[in-house]
């Protein structure tokens, strides 16, 4: 049957949330135990003590840091949290990249779409049915007649009038048809059109280049995580810039004057008699020799 303190060495033995079989060479009693696996997590001798429920926290934590078994398993618990973080740091690396190099088609897309002649019949104006087709020429009948008998023939086909819709053009249009190239309203270029993903269905990588959407006065507007920050973060990461040279901000030339000018001695000037002597040599375009004294 388990004592009281094996029962508070098991409510206290995952305080790191890991498992603490390391700590069975050590020989440490169950109070050590709970103070090593407390110091890994506070770094407070005192309150380690106090969660071991020692007499004397404060003189025994710091007693209790000379123990050498203590110290022991203090190290290896030190070494198994490094080694915990070095899979997290891995975690995060992988993260960074999938950031970094997901793609943005995912979220958001800038397509060329059919224009509505592209697919008209005889290039006319395509409708995507006929109730949007209905929709538009009762709103035009109103719209140009506001007498109600002249409205009513209207509305039955009775009046002729160029500035009503017509569906001669058919019914079918579609935003994910591509532009028709001889289209003669569009050249072939289409309208341009800007698609944002489902969010259910992004991949894990573009889930997290997703940072919502915001909702502005010209309307909606997806929020992408920057791609460059991780990059950089992954670069850091790797080491990449861990031989960077810094790019230099100051001429050449004038960085070359300046340490001249620091190591340079003072030379006193004074009148020489010799003046014309060296003016002479000079002038003299004769290639100049040394000769040893």
């Amino acid at each position: 049957m388990r004592s009281s303190k094996q029962s508070g060495l098991g409510s206290q033995a995952n305080i790191l949330g890991r498992r603490v079989e390391w700590l069975d060479k050590h020989g440490l009693s169950n109070r050590q135990r709970i103070f090593v696996l407390s110091y890994l997590e506070t770094c407070n001798a005192t309150t380690s003590a106090e969660i071991a429920q020692y007499a004397n926290p404060k003189s025994q934590g710091s007693r209790l840091l000379t123990n050498v078994s203590v110290q022991a398993a203090l190290q290896e618990g030190r070494d198994e949290i490094e080694a915990s973080l070095m899979i997290k740091a891995e975690d995060v690396a992988h993260m960074w990249c999938a950031i970094a190099t997901c793609d943005v088609n995912e979220l958001i897309q800038n397509v060329h779409c059919a224009c509505r002649y592209c697919y008209g019949i005889g290039y006319g104006y395509q409708w995507k049915t006929q109730r949007e087709f209905k929709q538009a020429f009762v709103a035009a009948c109103y719209d140009f007649f506001t007498d109600p008998e002249l409205r009513d023939m209207a509305l039955s086909g009775g009046i002729q009038d160029d500035r009503l819709p017509s569906d001669a053009g058919g019914y079918g249009y579609s935003l994910n048809h591509r532009p028709a190239p001889d289209c003669p309203e569009c050249s072939g270029f289409g309208v341009e059109h800007v698609r944002m993903a489902d969010t259910r269905n992004l991949s894990p990588a573009a889930r997290m280049l997703y940072d919502g959407v915001e909702v502005t006065q010209n309307g909606k507007k997806i929020k992408i995580a920057s791609r460059e920050a991780a990059l950089e973060r992954l670069a850091k990461h790797l080491g990449m810039f861990a031989n960077k040279v810094e790019v230099e901000t100051t001429n050449p030339l004038t960085r070359l004057v300046q340490r001249l000018a620091e190591s340079a001695m003072a030379v006193p000037v004074r009148a020489d008699p010799h003046e014309q002597v060296l003016s002479n040599i000079a002038d003299n375009t004769a290639p100049l020799t040394l000769r040893s004294k």
